[in-house]
């Protein structure tokens, strides 16, 4: 159990730029709204959620829709000269909402080390052409998918869905979102309620994080009620988004976004000691408004986006707080689920993928932007 106080953060109302190199960018996407880097320190994948605005049905036209079995996972490559390319656009097809995302780096018998988790399945969603949301009890499947990032093949899932071994004991997940795994291989999964088709609140599910041990894993995806008594919470009442485990402190890290926020915006640690008590803690930064994602650097930087002010934070070692922004290139609309990495070619430098969901934008308008945040 962490014993020393989680660290804290002060915004500043007015932050100065810092400008970093842009690596590359991946054009053509749809909607990809989280990235990772494979554990061979070179290709990396995300999920093209493919969503739409304007239903009717889902709170007047303004809110966000996912394509029934329109999303799919693409693969990436930033090179040993540093080229960044798309190798396989369609790596994975015909899936749902694909969110976060994180790497397996602690095999079970069905999952091997190296296998990626992704979020998928949650509400709201619709078939293109329709004009009425999917009933949740016929379609919605929330899950946490998993796949080989080599062989483009899909392993199983851990099953999310109102009849599942979680959703028995606790709920089905509404919309998993952030998704992220620490070194001993436990997931951590995010469940933000947004599926209600007229209002915000009430949520239709609790917003938690939910801490899913790696031994778990295996009985969770062949549906053993078993499984789910190792399973914890932690109920985030500002609803939860992005997570993240910390290279520095190798915790649990978890970002609020909802209007509704009482820290308007805040970034927490969630150790051993939150998930036996099943509330949050205080928040270790607040007030960046709708965060998405969240990333830390060996040296303890820390990284926030807002897709909502298109800006990404910065938080350096020593507290300062900055806005930052890429060399010569706009980081997009709607930057998402960042995600700091470590490619090869930076020697142990960090870089972060940064996303642009790019919210109400057509098919294939998209980007995925690598910058290089060497000595952050």
């Amino acid at each position: 159990m962490t014993s020393h106080p989680a660290p804290r953060w002060t915004c500043k109302d007015n932050p100065a730029t810092m400008t970093v190199p842009v690596l590359g960018k991946i054009e053509g996407c749809t909607h990809p709204e989280s990235a990772e880097l494979l554990s061979d320190g070179e290709h990396f994948v995300f999920g093209n959620c493919a969503m739409t605005v304007g239903i009717p049905a889902y709170r007047d036209g303004k809110g966000l829709v996912y394509l029934e079995n329109e999303a799919f996972i693409s693969k990436a490559r930033i090179s040993a000269d540093k080229v960044v390319s798309l190798i396989e656009r369609t790596l994975i097809s015909n899936l749902t909402a694909t969110l976060g995302c994180d790497i397996l780096r602690k095999g079970t018998d069905m999952f091997p080390r190296g296998s990626v988790f992704m979020a998928a399945g949650g509400n709201p969603i619709i078939r293109r052409g329709d004009t009425e949301l999917a009933h949740q009890a016929d379609r919605r499947r929330s899950q946490a998918i998993a796949f080989d990032p080599i062989k483009g093949e899909v392993l199983g899932c851990i099953p999310l869905w109102d009849d599942s071994a979680i959703g028995r004991k606790f709920n089905g997940l509404d919309q998993p979102n952030g998704l992220a795994i620490n070194a001993a291989g436990d997931v951590f999964v995010g469940d933000i309620p947004n599926g209600n088709p007229k209002t915000v609140l009430p949520a239709p599910t609790p917003s938690a994080v939910y801490h899913i041990p790696n031994a778990a894993l295996d009985a969770l995806a062949r549906g053993d009620d078993g499984g789910a008594q190792k399973v914890q919470r932690v109920l985030a009442p500002g609803f939860v988004n992005g997570l993240t485990v910390s290279i520095s402190d190798g915790e649990c890290w978890m970002v609020s976004c909802s209007s509704h926020d009482p820290d308007e915006g805040g970034l927490y640690r969630l150790t051993e000691a939150e998930f036996e008590a099943g509330e949050l803690p205080e928040a270790s930064v607040k007030g960046i408004g709708i965060i998405d994602g969240v990333g830390f650097t060996k040296r303890g930087s820390v990284v926030l986006s807002n897709p909502r002010t298109a800006q990404v934070h910065l938080f350096l070692p020593d507290g300062d707080h900055r806005l930052l922004e890429g060399e010569g290139a706009v980081l997009g609309r709607n930057p998402a689920d960042i995600n700091i990495c470590y490619p090869a070619c930076l020697n142990g430098e960090p870089a972060l993928l940064v996303p642009d969901v790019c919210v109400g934008r057509d098919d294939e308008r998209s980007t995925v932007t690598l910058l290089d945040l060497t000595g952050l």
